[in-house]
């Protein structure tokens, strides 16, 4: 394992279906629109305008085309074709295994 490599160090969660691919955005008869994004089966949202350095995912949640952004973070998952088939969820380090942090000395 290259531990240069951050994808190589990532828990990731189980496979996430997507749904659809049309996301729904704004109020309902003042400004709806739609978007490009991801709605999954579990009904998170994901949006192309919110993505990370890595080209990871924000999860949003919300109804009526609104949403907020969450910290959960998302992988896509590609088929042989490079198209996006489905999502993990990026999962966070256990606590047992993250460093622990610096302590610095005390000044004198």
């Amino acid at each position: 394992m290259d531990k240069s490599n951050p994808s190589e160090l990532e828990r990731l969660g189980p496979e996430i279906p997507v749904k659809t691919t049309a996301v729904p955005m704004g109020l309902p008869g003042v400004n709806r629109r739609t978007v490009d994004g991801f709605v999954l089966m579990t009904g998170i949202v994901l949006l192309e305008s919110e993505r990370d350095g890595q080209g990871r995912y924000y999860g949003g949640a919300g109804m009526d085309g609104m949403y907020l952004r969450t910290p959960h973070l998302f992988t896509p998952v590609k088929n042989e074709s490079g198209e996006i088939r489905a999502f993990r969820e990026v999962l966070p380090v256990p606590v047992k295994t993250r460093k622990p942090p610096r302590r610095s000395d005390p000044e004198r």
